[in-house]
């Protein structure tokens, strides 16, 4: 890469990372593209070379989301020195951790994820989180049930839907929590979210709700939603 491709792959990841702070303060409907230029330092017209629209600009913001978490996902999922649910988790913490690393963006985002002008972020986000589950957990999940790690009646790809389905309800729930003022007992709150959360998984996954806290880190999981709650 020459000096100027550089420095057009560097404006491009600045005017990615001015959009994701405004479309998390004042929503993507509000935020402008004039806005969005002047956050990064440049004109509007500087801004158009590099993106046709904003709906361009959130898609390219959400599918740099989802590349970012692909590319760490992989190397950890074709780890086979590790059993399989010992991947999920690895792949589960490698998520958490990059929430952990921008805690004042997940923490709001959390809070104001019901408000109107963020929904159509929260959405973006989710069908590459999905895209995310089946691409990685389906495969994984397979593995698990041919080796004798759980077991379960549907195919490995529909499983994987259902985990993410199963997944984004209590990411609403959480976000619930976020948006009243649970403060004081947040962390109780979102501690029997999860537990529900490894009962049902361990009854879908006939595996041993020890095994499910476990496989999705029952205690870092819960530190972390009390971190973000810290900053509420």
């Amino acid at each position: 890469m020459n000096r100027r491709e550089r420095q057009k792959a560097e404006t491009h990841l600045e005017i990615l990372r001015a959009a994701e702070d405004l479309f998390i303060e004042v929503g993507y409907e509000k935020a402008s593209m004039r806005q969005i230029a002047e956050r990064a330092g440049l004109t509007k017209g500087a801004l158009y070379h590099h993106f046709d629209s904003k709906e361009d600009l959130l898609d390219k913001l959400c599918a740099e989301h989802n590349r970012a978490l692909s590319e760490a996902a992989s190397s950890l999922v074709n780890d086979t020195s590790f059993s399989c649910f010992k991947r999920m988790r690895r792949v589960m913490e490698m998520s958490r951790d990059m929430g952990m690393s921008h805690l004042a963006f997940v923490s709001e985002y959390l809070t104001n994820a019901y408000d109107a002008g963020k929904i159509m972020l929260k959405e973006k986000l989710y069908r590459y989180d999905k895209q995310f589950f089946v691409t990685f957990m389906g495969p994984l999940l397979k593995e698990a049930k041919e080796k004798g790690e759980c077991d379960f009646a549907s195919t490995p790809d529909m499983l994987a839907f259902f985990l993410y389905q199963m997944d984004r309800g209590v990411d609403e729930e959480i976000r619930r929590i976020f948006g009243e003022e649970n403060r004081d007992n947040g962390k109780k709150l979102i501690v029997n979210i999860l537990k529900t959360y490894v009962y049902a998984l361990s009854r879908i996954l006939n595996a041993a709700p020890e095994k499910i806290s476990a496989l999705i880190s029952l205690e870092e999981t819960v530190h972390f939603y009390g971190e973000i709650l810290k900053r509420k």
